[in-house]
């Protein structure tokens, strides 16, 4: 999983900084900075055969969730902003930080700025109303060179994060179809208007006549982007967070209110949350995936070396028939199929995490990588020095949390934010979701965020259900694969 890169400002967060519109800042921004324990340690615990190597993944090592969700998660990263890549060994402020997008889950990713900023992500025949899709629909639109045309190239990373990606394409399009044949009502239950005639369809058109046909294609594209981001917004309040931090959280924040994100005056993006709580979900990722009955891979291939066709591996790139998903294993479409699980959350990573290809890394030239800064989990806690996270021991107080023992977090001392985070869901929940520290930050600011944007439906309709719907009244990912035309109807536990 990428980050995007940025330019930082100073060297110094001064104490009690708050957070600004756009740019990175502190949840807890008096607590002071975890020493510095710098890269010997970070070596220890992340090289490959040190602590945090997962080793073999036995099917003991597996938690009970669907490894769809873990690219959902990606997704949902990406849709919120790109998060700062750093120096490693140099301390940065967070506050000057400025991202890339405002820290909102508007699909900003999918839609980019909209088809007359970003016309080439939208199909021309459809009047921009609709995505671009390849040939057959199997892939992204892509131009000559192969460079994908959509709103986040961060999405054609890896195979599994572009098929989420390409989920959503065809969700949006079926959604302007049904809107516009009249088969479906927009977010709050009206129909699109019929579509006006077009001045070469009746005789004398006029330029009213083309203002109106143009108004009825921005509407109907407004309306369809409205559906699909609120029925996106709902997967993340109802299944994603409840899978990953348990309901209990995410009912308190609904009851009680948030305790230690404030989104106001807007909606920022907390480094405890970006360079630590955020990326947990590292952990859950398998070293190889079954992508459908007759093709299964590895994150990377075994030859560092080989070309990138014939496709050996699950890196980012062209997408052929032969690699179409098989949703039903990755999420539960097919009851009569168990998908393939998460790896279960812990202070672990797969091995092939700890010794990443150059390709995988922001900004790496071949012999030129230091063998500590292929391995993503070094990577990690040098970034949270850079950022001058405070232990995870610290967070926890400054929760009410009982901090966990030495003993428990297998750790001498303030331990790193994300490895704290990570060992409290191995420790107390037995590696099935976050656990308190983690489970509240990863919370309070996806809630926070959606609290935070007058145009999320948590704000400008607290009321509203799913129109989109199965039998049961329930909308997660398989409702919005069905709908989507990739999975058959009467599969999944929406019926």
């Amino acid at each position: 999983m990428r980050h995007g890169v940025t330019q930082h400002r100073g060297l110094h967060v001064p104490p009690g900084n708050t957070a600004q519109h756009g740019r990175f800042g502190r949840m807890f921004p008096n607590l002071p900075p975890r020493r510095p324990t710098g890269l010997p340690l970070a070596e220890e615990y992340g090289l490959p055969g040190g602590r945090l190597d997962a080793g073999e993944i036995t099917p003991d090592k597996l938690g009970p969730v669907d490894t769809g969700f873990v690219y959902l998660a990606q997704f949902i990263d990406h849709n919120i902003t790109f998060d700062p890549t750093t120096v490693l060994n140099q301390q940065v402020d967070p506050e000057a930080i400025q991202a890339f997008r405002p820290p909102r889950l508007d699909l900003d990713a999918l839609y980019g700025a909209g088809p007359t900023v970003d016309p080439y992500l939208y199909d021309q025949a459809s009047h921009g109303t609709k995505l671009v899709l390849g040939p057959g629909g199997t892939d992204f639109a892509r131009t000559a060179e192969g460079v994908p045309l959509i709103g986040d190239p961060r999405n054609d990373e890896n195979m599994l994060i572009a098929h989420i990606h390409l989920a959503f394409i065809k969700f949006h399009n079926r959604v302007v179809d049904g809107l516009a044949d009249g088969s479906l009502t927009d977010a709050v239950g009206d129909r699109v208007r019929s579509r006006p005639a077009a001045p070469g369809d009746a005789p004398a058109g006029r330029l009213d006549d083309l203002l109106s046909l143009d108004n009825y294609y921005n509407e109907l594209t407004y309306k369809a982007q409205q559906l699909v981001r609120w029925h996106f917004q709902w997967i993340v309040v109802h299944e994603y967070l409840p899978l990953f931090v348990g309901q209990h959280i995410v009912d308190d924040i609904f009851e009680n209110g948030l305790r230690f994100y404030d989104p106001r005056p807007v909606p920022y993006i907390p480094v405890e949350f970006a360079v630590a709580a955020f990326r947990v979900m590292h952990s859950t990722i398998l070293p190889r995936y079954q992508i459908n009955e007759k093709f299964s891979a590895p994150l990377f291939p075994a030859d560092r070396n080989a070309p990138p066709s014939p496709r050996a591996d699950l890196r980012g790139g062209r997408i052929l028939p032969e690699h179409s998903i098989d949703w039903s294993l990755f999420f539960r479409t097919d009851p009569n199929r168990v998908p393939q699980r998460a790896k279960a959350f812990g202070a672990s990573l797969t091995s092939a995490l700890l010794n990443l290809p150059v390709s995988a890394v922001p900004g790496a030239k071949e012999g030129a990588l230091a063998k500590s800064l292929g391995s993503l989990a070094v990577r990690n806690m040098l970034r949270s020095e850079a950022q001058q996270l405070p232990s995870g021991q610290d967070v926890a107080r400054a929760m009410g949390e009982v901090p966990l023992s030495d003993e428990l977090l297998d750790f001498d001392g303030p331990a790193y934010l994300w490895y704290y985070i990570l060992k409290e869901a191995e420790v107390l929940t037995g590696g099935h979701r976050l656990g308190p520290v983690g489970g509240r930050l990863v919370a309070e600011v996806l809630l926070g965020i959606l609290k935070g944007d007058p145009m999320s439906y948590c704000s400008a309709y607290p009321a509203w259900r799913p129109t989109l719907a199965g039998q049961n009244g329930v909308f997660g990912m398989v409702e919005l694969l069905r709908f989507a035309g990739l999975v058959p109807a009467g599969r999944g536990s929406g019926d």
